[in-house]
Formats: structure tokens, sequence, C-alpha cells
């Protein structure tokens, strides 16, 4: 799957929502799989479009570790 941008994700959401474009169109479009295009629709309809301003977080090794084990151990 190709990276898309803030702004493309908008554009994928306007289309869906204002121009009633579906999945099959949007994925041949953006080169995106459907499911990634439904998955986008729906967070942003339940989020907003503010879930788009929020990074990605890398978690290292180390701390998933220790995650998993403060969730064993309770």
């Amino acid at each position: 799957m190709s990276k898309l941008t803030k702004q493309d994700k908008i554009h994928i959401f306007e289309e869906w929502t204002l121009e009633d474009k579906r999945g099959t169109y949007l994925s041949k479009k953006y080169g995106v799989n459907i499911a990634n295009i439904n998955y986008l629709v729906s967070l942003i309809k339940m989020h907003g479009l503010s879930i788009l301003d929020k990074p990605y977080a890398h978690y290292s090794k180390e701390f998933k570790e220790q995650a998993i084990k403060g969730v064993l151990s309770n």
C-alpha cells in the first residue's frame, strides 16, 4: 500500500461522503486496498478529521515487553 498524505485521506473522505464514491472506485484511484478505505472512512466518521493529526507512535521492543509483562502480572 502506498502511503497516503493527510490531504489524500481528506479527499477520500470527502469523495465518500459528498460525492457518494465508494470503496472500489476509491481503491483503484488511490491504489489502496478497499478494506483500508473502509477503515479510514469509519475512523473519520467516529473521531472526526482530527484523527488525522495524531502522529504514528513507535514503541521499542523493551517497552512492548514491559507492557506485556505488566498485563500478565495483574
